[in-house]
């Protein structure tokens, strides 16, 4: 384990731990009606994603999905950032170089081929929908999952990471009216 590692991962758990005794805990608001119906507890969220845009997909994130910053540090390596919306944390790391990835045929430009954070929203086309008009790169329009549980669409970050949207349906089973 390296020194970057560990203070990373100690940033990591200290906000973790800071979120859960403010009693927000790292759970999206959009889902505390479904668990309320289905029983279950929360759970913790978070992701971490590499840039070498450090300043600019901090300042996405900000500006286009609505995280706040609430912790930044700067490493001999490069600088972290951790971001809150609705108890989900992502945490952005600067890098000088990214990791080759596979390329997907279908998504314009160089963005990474399956999605690297799932957020839950409480309407998919009206989140889409603004989005959109902020210039957001839409990948995949909003569209009912075969099971009928959720309505998803895809998006890219402001580098190469696509975002998936997921809004929970029909937690019955299929919806044949598409919500």
């Amino acid at each position: 384990m390296t020194a970057r590692f560990s203070s990373l991962s100690k940033l990591r758990c200290g906000i973790l731990m800071g979120l859960a005794i403010l009693g927000l805990g790292c759970l999206a608001v959009s889902q505390l009606p479904a668990l309320a119906q289905s029983g279950t507890s929360p759970r913790q969220s978070s992701t971490s994603i590499r840039t070498p845009d450090f300043d600019e997909s901090v300042r996405w994130y900000q500006d286009k999905l609505g995280f706040r910053l609430i912790a930044d540090q700067n490493f001999v390596q490069g600088r972290s950032a951790v971001l809150e919306r609705s108890g989900f944390l992502v945490e952005v790391t600067e890098v000088d170089h990214l990791l080759q990835e596979t390329r997907d045929p279908h998504a314009t430009g160089n963005v990474t081929s399956v999605p690297v954070i799932s957020i839950l929203v409480p309407d998919v086309d009206e989140e889409i929908a603004r989005l959109s008009k902020a210039g957001v790169e839409v990948l995949q329009e909003p569209a009912d999952e075969l099971d009928g549980r959720y309505r998803t669409a895809q998006i890219r970050d402001n580098g190469r990471h696509r975002i998936e949207l997921r809004e929970p349906i029909n937690e019955g089973g299929f919806n044949a009216t598409g919500r």
